[in-house]
């Protein structure tokens, strides 16, 4: 029996982040992932402050200000922190090898939370549609044959201030919970998106042209 194909993409892999760039700016996507245009990868301070949350939830340590430990501790948690999964999902036109990370899973019925800071309000309908919760659900399907029973995405609000002339950002105290919940015919529809963003990657990839021009500093 032939082996079936794999789609060959970049990373080896398609992740959510990679889904929702090549959604959102082809372009820059094959700067990232083509040409490996490591310089052209922003940042501000409202994702830096996230990231610094998602690792010490991660790592189960407190940071230096108290209202981010507070915050931390009355997050609800389970018992697997930023657990790598990695799943293959089979489609018409090959294999798609998936990697997924939730910010905190349980390890038995594979219920999972996903933790969002920053200052603009998430609503339920927003929640419920968001690309990243759904495509965590579809790996988890696809991984363990089980939809996830409880799917959750808590908002940390929070705001900027100043000290010593420095920007910085704090938690305002105000955590709104989002229970989101999925059915089969989401995963399906889910799938079939992820598999045209792979095709799309996968067609592009070999027809690029690389970049090789040198970035002057």
């Amino acid at each position: 029996m032939a082996k079936k194909r794999t789609i060959q993409l970049p990373k080896g892999y398609l992740s959510y982040s990679q889904c929702q760039l090549w959604i959102n700016d082809q372009r820059k996507y094959a700067q990232l992932y083509f040409d490996n245009r490591d310089e052209l990868r922003t940042t501000n301070l409202g994702q830096e402050y996230g990231k610094l949350v998602a690792d010490l939830l991660e790592r189960g340590e407190n940071s230096e200000d108290l209202l981010t430990d507070t915050a931390m501790f009355l997050l609800k948690k389970y018992d697997l922190a930023d657990q790598e999964i990695k799943t293959t999902l089979h489609t018409k036109d090959g294999a798609v090898p998936l990697l997924l990370r939730p910010d905190s899973m349980d390890s038995k019925t594979k219920e999972f939370l996903e933790y969002k800071t920053g200052k603009h309000p998430w609503t339920q309908h927003k929640a419920q549609n968001h690309l990243q919760l759904k495509f965590y659900a579809l790996g988890i399907y696809n991984e363990y044959g089980i939809l996830p029973p409880s799917i959750e995405l808590i908002w940390i609000e929070t705001e900027q201030y100043e000290v010593d002339g420095k920007k910085a950002i704090k938690p305002t105290g105000r955590i709104e919970t989002f229970p989101v919940t999925y059915t089969i015919k989401d995963i399906l529809e889910t799938s079939a998106l992820i598999s045209r963003v792979a095709k799309e990657i996968e067609v592009a990839y070999a027809m690029h042209v690389p970049d090789t021009r040198i970035t002057q500093f």
